[in-house]
C-alpha cells in the first residue's frame, strides 16, 4: 500500500508541474495566437510588446567619420545623422585635452543639413591629440547615444636637410668672401647655418627662409681655409647635417694635401668631379648638377626635368619619357595626374589636384562647390553635390496596378496534383502612411510556380505593415525570427518563412539532399517555394523574382547561377523590422560587385539539417554577413548606406557536405533570408482574414498548425544557436507528462505484483 501511495504522490506532482507549465504558456497567448488583451497592439496589457508606442518620434542615430588628419589638413569632423527631420537636429561637440580632462576645453555645435550630413571645423593647426564627445539632439529634445572618438593631427615627416654650396671670392679691394648655397627642407624658415673653420670659433650664417638660400661671410685674411659647414633644420624634428668644406682661397705655395684644382670648395682627395666649371654650386661629393646624371638617362641633372626616369626609358632633350610629361606644370607627371589642366598659380597635391579640382567623395562635383562632401560616389547628385531623391520604397514592389499574369501552377509538369484554380494573377497594392508601408496582396507569386505536395495554392488576403523608418535594436539582444512561420515578405507579396518545415527539419537542406526525411516528406519547388494547403510561401532563393527568362526559357529553367553577377542586386523583399532584403550580389568595400555569402555552417556534431536550425552554427568572418544574415553598407537605392539582409544561396564556409547521393556539395547559405531582426520588428502581418500563418513575426506557419507563442515574454528559456533565447514549446510540457505516466505505470505494476 505504501508503494502505491508513493507512486500516486509522484504522479500528482508530475501532473501539477506539467499543468503549471501549460497554464503558464497559455497565459501568454490568446486563442488565435495574438496578444491576449485583445487590443491588437502586440502587448498583453501589462507591458510593451513589439507594437509602436504612442509616438513615432524617435531619438536620432549618429554616425561619425574617422578623425585622423595629416599635417596641413583642416581638423574637420564630419558624419551624418538619421532622424525624422535632419536639418533641425543639433550636433554638439565637447573637446577634451590632457589639460582639460574634467571639463571641455572647447564646445561647438552645428545643424545637420537636409540630408543629415554635418561637419564641424576644430580650430587646431598644430599637431596633437584630443578626445571629442559628440551627440545629436533633435527638435523634440531627444538625444542620440554619445560618440566618444580620438582626434589626431599627425606630425609632418621632416627629412634631413639637403645642401648645395659654393664660394664667392671677395670683391676687389675687399676681404669678405661668401659661402653660399641652397637648402632643401620642408621648413626652410627653421634652418640655421654655421661654418666652423678648423681650430676657430663658429661663423654664423644667414638663411632666407622663403627660398632656402643661405650665405656665410668669411674674412679671407683671418679664416682657416678648411672647416665644416653645419646646417640644422626642423620644426618638430630637429636634425643637423655637416659637410666638410675648404675655402678656395689662394695660398702660396699650395699644400698638396689640401689641393682643390677646380676651386669648388671640395679638396681633390674627396672630389668626385675634379673639373667642376667655375661658379657652379656643388654637392658634398664635389659635383654640380651639370656633371651628374642621377637617373642615367643621358641628360645631366641641371637640365633634366624628369630626374627619376626608369632605367632603359628613351627620353627627350629635357630628360623626360612620355609617361613623365607634366602638361599643366603642376609638378605631377601626366601619367599620375588625376586632375590634368590645373589652373596656373594653384598648388596641386600629390595627385596633381588643386583645391578647386578635388572631388573627394567622387560624386562629380568639385569640393569647392560641393555642399554635401560625404556623398557616396554611386549617388545621383545635383549641382551642389547633394543626393537627389530618385527612389521611393513603394517602387520596389511588383504586381501593382493591373497585376502580373497569367501565372501558372506547374504542378503537373513535376508529377504533382493539378491545381484547378490555375492560372492566376499576382496582385499587390501599396499605401504609404506616416510610419508604415501598408501592403496588401493575394498571395500569388509574380512567376510560374509549383505547389508541390501541399497542393493547392489559392488566392488569399494578406495585409502587411512594413516600418518606413526602421529603428535598430540598440541593446544587441536581437529577436529571433520564427523557425517555421512568416518572417518577411517578398516584393511580389508572398510571405517568406523560416528555414524549418512541418516535421521540424531544415526544408532547404532536405531539398538539397543533405539528409533523409523519415517523418513526413516535404518538397520545395521553383524558387524554393511550396504550399501549405492554400498558402504559398518561400523558404529559400527569392533572387528569382527579378529573373527574366532568356529566349526559349521559362521558370523551369531558373537557377541562381544564371543571375547577372556584374550588377548589384535589387531589393527582393522586406523584413518586418523595415529593413530591405537584397538579392545575392552586393558591393565590397571598394564597391566591386561580389557574391554575398552567409556566415553559417553545419555543426560537426549535428544531424545535417534533420534537427532544423539546431544543426547550424554561426562563425563570424567565414562569410560576409552577421548572425542575422545582414550587413551595413551602401546600395543603389540607399547610397548613404543602410542595414539590409541578403537572400543567400551559398555560405562563405569552405566546408563541404556529402549528400545522400554520395556527391560532395558546397555549404548552402543558411538561414537563407534572416535568422534574427536587427531592428525593432514592429511590422508584420495584420492578422485575421483567411491566412494560415498566425499574426506577427513570431507566428508559426500553417505547415505545422501549432499555436502561436508571443516571443516578447518567453516562459522557459533555452539557449539557441547564437546565444539568444527562445520560448520552450508546449510539446515539452506534454513530453514531461507522458514520460512520468510511463514510468509511474510501470511502478504501479511492480507494486501490484508485490501485493499478489
Amino acid at each position: 500500500m505504501d508503494g502505491k501511495v508513493a507512486v500516486m504522490s509522484a504522479l500528482l506532482v508530475g501532473l501539477l508541474l506539467s499543468s503549471g507549465l501549460a497554464v503558464y504558456f497559455a497565459s501568454n497567448m490568446a486563442p488565435d495566437g495574438s496578444d491576449d488583451d485583445g487590443t491588437g497592439d502586440g502587448t498583453d496589457g501589462g507591458g510593451e510588446g513589439i507594437g509602436l508606442s504612442g509616438s513615432d518620434d524617435r531619438a536620432p542615430s549618429l554616425y561619425v567619420a574617422p578623425a585622423e588628419f595629416g599635417w596641413g589638413e583642416p581638423v574637420l569632423l564630419s558624419g551624418w545623422v538619421v532622424d525624422e527631420s535632419h536639418n533641425t537636429t543639433i550636433i554638439s561637440v565637447n573637446v577634451y585635452t590632457a589639460e582639460s580632462l574634467t571639463s571641455p576645453a572647447l564646445q561647438l555645435s552645428t545643424l545637420a543639413d537636409e540630408n543629415g550630413v554635418w561637419s564641424i571645423l576644430l580650430p587646431y593647426d598644430e599637431p596633437g591629440s584630443w578626445v571629442v564627445d559628440i551627440k545629436a539632439t533633435d527638435s523634440s529634445g531627444q538625444s542620440s547615444v554619445s560618440e566618444m572618438i580620438d582626434v589626431t593631427l599627425n606630425l609632418p615627416i621632416e627629412e634631413l636637410v639637403l645642401v648645395t654650396m659654393r664660394y664667392e671670392a671677395p670683391a676687389e679691394n675687399e676681404t669678405i668672401g661668401l659661402v653660399t648655397g641652397e637648402l632643401l627642407h620642408l621648413f626652410t624658415d627653421t634652418c640655421g647655418v654655421e661654418f666652423w673653420p678648423q681650430g676657430q670659433s663658429a661663423i654664423e650664417g644667414f638663411v632666407n627662409g622663403s627660398d632656402g638660400t643661405f650665405r656665410v661671410p668669411v674674412d679671407v685674411n683671418s679664416v682657416s681655409r678648411k672647416g665644416e659647414l653645419w646646417v640644422t633644420c626642423g620644426l618638430f624634428d630637429i636634425k643637423s647635417r655637416n659637410v666638410t668644406f675648404q675655402l678656395p682661397i689662394p695660398v702660396e705655395p699650395p699644400e698638396e694635401v689640401d689641393a682643390d684644382a677646380d676651386g669648388d670648395g671640395i679638396i681633390d682627395a674627396k672630389d668626385d668631379c675634379p673639373d667642376t666649371p667655375n661658379d657652379e654650386p656643388v654637392w658634398p661629393d664635389g659635383c654640380s648638377n651639370a656633371q651628374l646624371d642621377s637617373d642615367d638617362d643621358g641628360v645631366t641633372d641641371d637640365i633634366d626635368e624628369c630626374p627619376e626616369t626608369t632605367t632603359g626609358f628613351t627620353v627627350d632633350s629635357v630628360g623626360c619619357h612620355p609617361s613623365q610629361m607634366d602638361e599643366d606644370n603642376d609638378g605631377v607627371s601626366d601619367a599620375g595626374d588625376q586632375c590634368p589642366g590645373t589652373p596656373e598659380g594653384e598648388v596641386a597635391d600629390a595627385n596633381g589636384c588643386a583645391d578647386s579640382q578635388k572631388d573627394q567623395d567622387g560624386d562629380g562635383v568639385q569640393d569647392s562647390l560641393d555642399q554635401c562632401p560625404n556623398t557616396a560616389s554611386s549617388a545621383t547628385v545635383d549641382s551642389d553635390g547633394c543626393p537627389v531623391a530618385v527612389y521611393e520604397k513603394q517602387d520596389s514592389w511588383l504586381c501593382q496596378g493591373s497585376g502580373v499574369g497569367p501565372v501558372y501552377d506547374l504542378n503537373p509538369q513535376y508529377g504533382y496534383q493539378s491545381n484547378s484554380n490555375s492560372p492566376f494573377t499576382c496582385e499587390v497594392s501599396v499605401t504609404m502612411g506616416s510610419t508604415f508601408m501598408m501592403v496588401s496582396s493575394n498571395g500569388i507569386p509574380s512567376h510560374d510556380f509549383t505547389s508541390t505536395r501541399g497542393c493547392c495554392t489559392e488566392e488569399v488576403n494578406y495585409d502587411f505593415d512594413i516600418p518606413i523608418n526602421p529603428v535598430n535594436d540598440s541593446d544587441g539582444n536581437y529577436e529571433l525570427v520564427s523557425d517555421r512561420g512568416q518572417i518577411a515578405v517578398a516584393i511580389d507579396g508572398v510571405p517568406l518563412y523560416g528555414p524549418e518545415d512541418g516535421p521540424g527539419g531544415d526544408a532547404v537542406a532536405l531539398h538539397h539532399k543533405y539528409y533523409n526525411e523519415n517523418r513526413q516528406q516535404i518538397d520545395l519547388g521553383i524558387c524554393g517555394g511550396h504550399s501549405a494547403r492554400e498558402y504559398f510561401h518561400y523558404h529559400w532563393d527569392i533572387n528569382c523574382v527579378l529573373w527574366t527568362p532568356g529566349a526559349g526559357e521559362d521558370m523551369t529553367d531558373y537557377d541562381w547561377t544564371k543571375l547577372d553577377s556584374t550588377e548589384h542586386s535589387e531589393i527582393v523583399g522586406w523584413s518586418f523590422d523595415g529593413y530591405p532584403i537584397y538579392g545575392m550580389y552586393g558591393w565590397d568595400d571598394s564597391q566591386n560587385v561580389v557574391q554575398v555569402k552567409s556566415s553559417y555552417q553545419l555543426r560537426s556534431n549535428g544531424n545535417d539539417g534533420y534537427d532544423g536550425t539546431d544543426d547550424w552554427e554561426y562563425i563570424a568572418g567565414i562569410g560576409d554577413l552577421d548572425m542575422c544574415n545582414g550587413m551595413w553598407g551602401p546600395t543603389p537605392e540607399f547610397p548613404e548606406g543602410i542595414y539590409h539582409y541578403v537572400s543567400t544561396p551559398l555560405s562563405g564556409s569552405t566546408n563541404t557536405h556529402v549528400d545522400t547521393d554520395g556527391n560532395t556539395v558546397p555549404m548552402i547559405g543558411f538561414p537563407y533570408f534572416q535568422m534574427c531582426y536587427r531592428g525593432d520588428a514592429t511590422g508584420g502581418p495584420k492578422g485575421g482574414g483567411g491566412q494560415g500563418p498566425g499574426p506577427g513575426p513570431g507566428g508559426r506557419s500553417g505547415e505545422i498548425m501549432t499555436p502561436h507563442y508571443d516571443h516578447s515574454e518567453p516562459a522557459i528559456e533555452f539557449e539557441a544557436a547564437q546565444g539568444e533565447s527562445v520560448a520552450a514549446p508546449i510539446w515539452l510540457d506534454l513530453t514531461v507528462t507522458l514520460a512520468l505516466l510511463a514510468v509511474l505505470t510501470g511502478a504501479w505494476g511492480v507494486a501490484g505484483r508485490r501485493k499478489w
